[in-house]
């Protein structure tokens, strides 16, 4: 089966794709957000977190291009015409763990701003980590290890960074912030339960985590109003 890497329901997979266009939008006009305050500021940190953003961003469209080779045949026929050595099984496995890797990196990114990781070594360490973490669903036929992964960065460093900058702060832009990473965490611990509680967690999961997108959406709406 093509569709082996994650259990889902193969009617949730259209849902599903419109999920992960939405939120490489999302991340996208993020990414392009924070470069542009960079711009004017000169802030690393928001050149970085831009960086963050997009690699968060083109995860999401691999993610789009996996299920588009299960959605639409066509789209893999129109691959292999040019180049003949693929098969749809190897674009559909090379973009999911390109999709893991993607989005784990944009959270390590994240990571190392909250804890402002300035050294080299430490920083390979958690790469080489993060790309374990991406070969390892093909190795055990299962993303669990990756929602695992994704699980702890958010649980351990980034909501509580979130949540002692919205305590700092007291805006309303920082608790969306905060409450969009709380919920993203949710999600990935929802997923970690897949193989065990079944397809339900993934729907959860997956809604769980649009709706994060969504509010990061509406503040970025609401910054940009502001100004």
């Amino acid at each position: 089966m093509i569709n082996d890497l994650i259990l889902r329901p193969g009617w949730f997979i259209g849902t599903e794709s419109l999920f992960d266009i939405i939120s490489m939008f999302i991340t996208f006009f993020i990414f392009l957000y924070s470069y542009k305050v960079y711009k004017l500021a000169s802030n690393k940190n928001y050149f970085y977190l831009s960086v963050g953003f997009f690699s968060i961003s083109l995860g999401f469209l691999f993610k789009v291009i996996s299920n588009s080779v299960i959605l639409y045949p066509q789209f893999s026929d129109l691959i292999l015409n040019v180049l003949s050595f693929l098969r749809p099984t190897y674009i559909y496995t090379a973009s999911l763990l390109l999709y893991s890797f993607l989005v784990l990196t944009g959270y390590l990114i994240i990571v190392c701003l909250t804890l402002k990781i300035k050294s080299n070594k430490i920083r390979l360490l958690l790469m080489l980590l993060v790309l374990l973490a991406s070969i390892l669903p093909r190795q055990e036929r299962t993303f669990t290890f990756f929602h695992f992964f994704a699980f702890l960065l958010l649980s351990v460093y980034i909501v509580p960074y979130m949540h002692k900058n919205y305590k700092k702060q007291k805006t309303n832009s920082s608790f969306l912030v905060f409450l969009s990473f709380l919920l993203l965490t949710i999600a990935n611990f929802a997923l970690i339960g897949v193989s065990s509680y079944g397809i339900t967690f993934y729907i959860i999961g997956q809604s769980i985590s649009l709706l994060a997108y969504i509010i990061l959406l509406i503040n970025l709406i609401a910054l940009g109003l502001r100004k």
